[in-house]
């Protein structure tokens, strides 16, 4: 399943023809998308940048260059998503040394702030996110544009399909982000799920087309069985997973279908809740908008228009979607960061190098349930 799932990535995928040795396209300017960096990696990247003499150039430069508005010469577009506070710690001191522009995609839910109080942010999350007293000194570094990643960056389950239970091995290896929004006593819940919960294949909220609802008397089951059996320790104990399976196979259970309105509100929510967020943090709203994972279905394309986005960006995978859309916005592709080093230029990386390497990187990179 995994390697199938490996397979359809890669096919999807669009690389650009600088990855191949080939020259840019007259006026290119390449989006390159960051998560967490290490700082001697990405401090190699802007000394490439300047050496082979490529501007970094901010959201709104870069959209008006798309639409041929104006011309950025030999420049690139850096993005970070998910406001991780490595980007305060890290990015941030690097970009003032290099004097380089970067784009924070921040997803409001969670920001650290008085106003997100209400939002029951999971335990321990804290330390991963940013501030927004932290967002403030980046825009006053005038080296960071800060636009919307949407509010909860959240995953929705879509399917019956029972992919497993959640051990200590998945809890360690996958980030917050792949762990399904959870229907907990009519409330959702983000973050890590208890042990035992199952866990259902699940797709991004904003690229749904539904949201199924968990049976909450199954996963109750299944988590009372592991805390009654020593949490962490009954994984350790051969048959655990059967044992899992057998309670969950004896709870009546059924999933349940959000109401199409429902679902459109949850989904609207995402743009509106993070819009109310800016102009009450920055003072602004944000105008561009970077889709968490793959880029948004065609609701919420048309949700992020009515809620005042002037363009939306995808990834790699989005190619075939972004060159048929008509409206209502402009979408632009972005490329992972480990492809900047292919730009043309002096110390530019050959594919021939780097292709064992990549494919292990989408080996071990593949979403826990989607």
């Amino acid at each position: 399943m995994l390697i199938g799932r490996v397979l359809k990535r890669l096919l999807k995928t669009h690389y650009p023809r600088f990855v191949f040795g080939l020259p840019l396209r007259m006026g290119a300017v390449p989006v390159f998308v960051y998560h967490e960096v290490e700082a001697e990696a990405f401090a190699t990247d802007l000394e490439f940048l300047r050496h082979n003499g490529y501007r970094t150039i901010s959201t709104e430069e870069y959209v008006r260059c798309a639409a041929g508005r104006a011309s950025a010469g030999k420049a690139v577009l850096l993005t970070f998503d998910d406001a991780r506070r490595n980007f305060y710690e890290v990015v941030l001191p690097i970009l003032r040394e290099f004097s380089a522009h970067a784009t924070l995609f921040v997803p409001t839910f969670w920001v650290d702030g008085p106003r997100n109080e209400a939002n029951s942010r999971p335990v321990g999350t804290v330390s991963l996110f940013m501030t927004w007293s932290q967002i403030h000194e980046c825009l006053d570094s005038s080296l960071v544009d800060v636009h919307s990643h949407g509010h909860r960056h959240a995953l929705v389950y879509t399917s019956e399909r029972l992919i497993g239970f959640v051990t200590p091995a998945l809890l360690a290896s996958h980030p917050i982000y792949d762990w399904p929004m959870r229907r907990v006593c009519d409330g959702n819940e983000l973050g890590w799920p208890p042990l035992g919960t199952p866990i259902y294949a699940s797709e991004p909220l904003l690229s749904a087309t539904r949201r199924l609802l968990e049976d909450e008397a199954a996963s109750r089951a299944c988590q009372e069985l592991v805390w009654d059996n020593g949490g962490a320790e009954f994984f350790k104990r051969s048959g655990w997973r059967a044992r899992l399976n057998r309670v969950y196979q004896a709870v009546p259970h059924k999933m349940e279908r959000t109401e199409n309105t429902r679902f459109k509100e949850l989904v609207a929510s995402e743009f509106a809740l993070s819009q109310e967020l800016f102009l009450a943090e920055l003072g602004v709203k944000s105008r561009f908008f970077a889709f968490p994972w793959v880029l948004g279905s065609p609701l919420a394309l048309d949700l992020a228009a009515a809620h005042g986005f002037e363009a939306v960006f995808g990834v790699g995978i989005d190619f075939g979607r972004i060159s048929r859309i008509k409206g209502p916005l402009p979408a632009f592709i972005r490329w992972k960061n480990d492809w900047l080093r292919f730009l043309p230029g002096i110390g530019r990386s050959r594919i021939r190098d780097v292709i064992p390497e990549k494919l292990k990187g989408f080996l071990s990179s593949q979403h826990l349930a989607h």
